[in-house]
């Protein structure tokens, strides 16, 4: 649950959401002074780091998605994989939506 809030900068209204976070205080003091450093505010900070991480992350292609977020498959997993002698460089085949993939 949050609470909306109208806030008031250079004459324009913008509507803000206040949460509240749980923090060890180590942490707290540790990102405040980070961001004291670069002359913000620890909200701004956390704001600001937050949307370039989710930002960063929803514009990685593929294989940097996949080699950053996935394991590799265990030997006897890759030695199942290399049992069904999937030729990997034929492209032929048909697309399959996800209802397809989804079915039982």
């Amino acid at each position: 649950m949050y609470s909306v809030y109208n806030m008031y900068a250079g004459g324009n209204c913008m509507n803000t959401v206040r949460k509240n976070i749980t923090l060890p205080i180590s942490t707290y003091e540790t990102i405040n002074n980070f961001a004291k450093k670069r002359g913000m505010t620890f909200s701004e900070f956390l704001r600001d780091t937050a949307l370039k991480e989710i930002s960063k992350s929803e514009n990685l292609d593929l294989l940097t998605y996949i080699n950053s977020n996935c394991t590799f498959v265990d030997k006897q997993e890759q030695k199942e994989i290399e049992g069904l002698n999937i030729e990997f460089d034929d492209l032929n085949g048909k697309e399959l939506s996800l209802d397809e993939l989804l079915q039982d």
